[in-house]
């Protein structure tokens, strides 16, 4: 007991107090054990946490970026489709020296509305358009545009045209449908012979441009007159309702080597002469001459009912009245096809030679309005040729709608109203997008021939030389040209080469083709024959 009482008492208090510090620090690095266990977990979680955020945070930037990417394709696409569908319209222009052609209520209103209607956008010469539309003869005052145009650049008008709308030129032709004309003071001796034969002729006095109109007798005539010429004039007309008329036919040439031409079947212009014809006075113009006043069909008294109450176009109106009549007018109108057509193709030369100045023929297309007589037996004369008929309805609002269709058959006809796009989702094969419209199988004809005698030997026969082995590159293109024209007419009807029948025996074809034509010319009517043969919708 006493030694462990002195060795309480001998206990240092200081010693007291370090033992219990030192257990102090014991406990206390005993409690920071747990603390730091917890730390490491805690930020062990943290990382893990840190982790998945990343992850996480990746995953939605890159679904962003991959929307964000699809958006920018989405409105890059969208944007080539406005460029192509908005931005980049097909452009047209006009030229005339008539300031009122710019005009959408002037000379050319309805063809800047048929324009817009299919798409067009109005342009200038300065943009790199697509149709040149010139009320006037273009190759003179514009002779650096069209002797430089682009591939997909077309120009209404044919150079070399005015040797078939010039007045004179077309008169002197020697045809059966054209009534005798004579040069003045040029073919006098002529027509005077001819007057002293024909005793009880009268003949119309014209100047060049056709702004006078005078029906005199031969001895009233000074032959010694400058830039004129004289026409004989049919004194027996046809009459509905006692009035003289005139029928202006509507006329597209789309190619020229070889040479194809169409009539509008659709409507023709009638035009009365608001004065009947009897008691005839020379001296009274509105008997017998055609002008700008003339009485339209819907207020001549036998056509106003199947023109105005049924609904009838101008021709179906007139037919109607020659049938009731007694008369078949059918033989009368393919005769008027008949007189068109041997007009064209005895000026088509003149024009071939022009069209070789330009790059290439492919560019032009002309329409013109042909107009014709009739006399009481229905007998078919061909007056005259129009450049640049008259299109505007501002005295005749009813002819708004001829002139229309008109414009809109034509622009389907000429291709001018199907461009296809060739920028669309095929551009690497710009080729694809005209071979869907018109191709090789389209063109192909004869197949027994071509894969028999002509096999190995082009030269054969005529016919071999269309056989894909053996066919042109330019007849080619234009016989593939011919059948989109064909796909694409509308009320257009086929005038040149001529309607023809299926024939079983193509060894008598080309003896009905006439020798005078040009290789072109007869290589492309065999090839419509061929056509024919396959389909009789072909046929005209």
């Amino acid at each position: 007991m006493e030694d462990n009482n002195n060795e309480s008492k001998d206990k240092n208090p200081m010693e007291d107090k370090k033992e219990s510090l030192n257990n102090n620090t014991i406990e206390k690095e005993n409690s920071w054990k747990p603390d730091i266990e917890m730390k490491k977990a805690r930020n062990k979680h943290l990382r893990k946490e840190s982790f998945s955020n990343i992850f996480l945070l990746v995953c939605i930037m890159g679904v962003s970026l991959g929307i964000l990417l699809e958006i920018i394709n989405v409105v890059k696409r969208n944007q080539r489709y406005t460029e192509d569908n908005c931005f980049e319209k097909p452009k047209y222009w006009v030229y005339s020296a008539r300031s009122n052609v710019e005009s959408r209520t002037g000379l050319l209103k309805h063809l800047h509305l048929v324009l817009d209607r299919i798409g067009f956008e109005k342009s200038t010469n300065n943009s790199n358009w697509d149709l040149l539309w010139s009320h006037d003869y273009p190759f003179s005052v514009l002779r650096d545009t069209v002797l430089n145009l682009k591939p997909h650049q077309r120009v209404n008008k044919f150079p070399g045209s005015g040797f078939l709308t010039n007045k004179v030129d077309l008169a002197t032709s020697n045809s059966k449908y054209i009534p005798k004309a004579f040069r003045l003071p040029k073919s006098k001796e002529d027509f005077l012979k001819y007057a002293e034969e024909n005793r009880n002729s009268l003949f119309v006095i014209k100047d060049n441009q056709h702004r006078g109109v005078y029906l005199k007798n031969v001895s009233d005539i000074d032959i010694s007159s400058n830039d004129i010429f004289v026409q004989e004039y049919v004194q027996n007309p046809y009459l509905v309702d006692g009035h003289k008329f005139d029928i202006g036919v509507y006329v597209v040439i789309t190619s020229v080597d070889p040479l194809r031409a169409y009539w509008y079947k659709g409507d023709v212009l009638f035009r009365y002469c608001p004065a009947k014809y009897h008691p005839f006075d020379p001296n009274n113009l509105d008997k017998y001459v055609i002008r700008d006043d003339y009485m339209p069909t819907w207020e001549v008294p036998s056509l106003a009912h199947p023109h105005s109450s049924l609904g009838h176009g101008m021709k179906d109106s007139f037919d109607i009245y020659v049938r009731s009549k007694g008369v078949d007018p059918a033989p009368m109108w393919e005769e008027i096809q008949r007189a068109i057509a041997e007009a064209i193709v005895m000026k088509a030369r003149f024009i071939v030679d022009a069209t070789k100045r330009y790059p290439t023929r492919d560019s032009f297309f002309e329409m013109m309005r042909f107009d014709l007589m009739l006399d009481e037996d229905l007998k078919v004369y061909l007056l005259e040729a129009n450049m640049s008929p008259n299109l505007s309805s501002e005295k005749f609002r009813p002819n708004q709608l001829l002139y229309e269709q008109i414009l809109y058959n034509l622009f389907s006809l000429t291709g001018i109203s199907r461009k296809p796009n060739v920028n669309g989702a095929n551009f690497s094969d710009p080729t694809a997008a005209s071979n869907m419209v018109s191709a090789q199988k389209n063109i192909a004809v004869f197949g027994d021939q071509c894969s028999t005698e002509c096999r190995e030997d082009c030269e054969r026969i005529e016919l071999c030389k269309l056989c894909k082995q053996c066919l042109s590159k330019s007849m080619r293109t234009a016989l593939l040209r011919a059948h989109s024209e064909f796909l694409h007419r509308g009320d257009f009807r086929r005038l040149i080469p001529p309607p023809m029948e299926k024939v079983e025996d193509m060894n008598l074809v080309p003896q009905t083709i006439p020798k005078e034509m040009s290789p072109a010319d007869r290589l492309q009517h065999l090839w419509y024959q061929g056509k024919c043969n396959q389909d009789i919708t072909w046929c005209t």
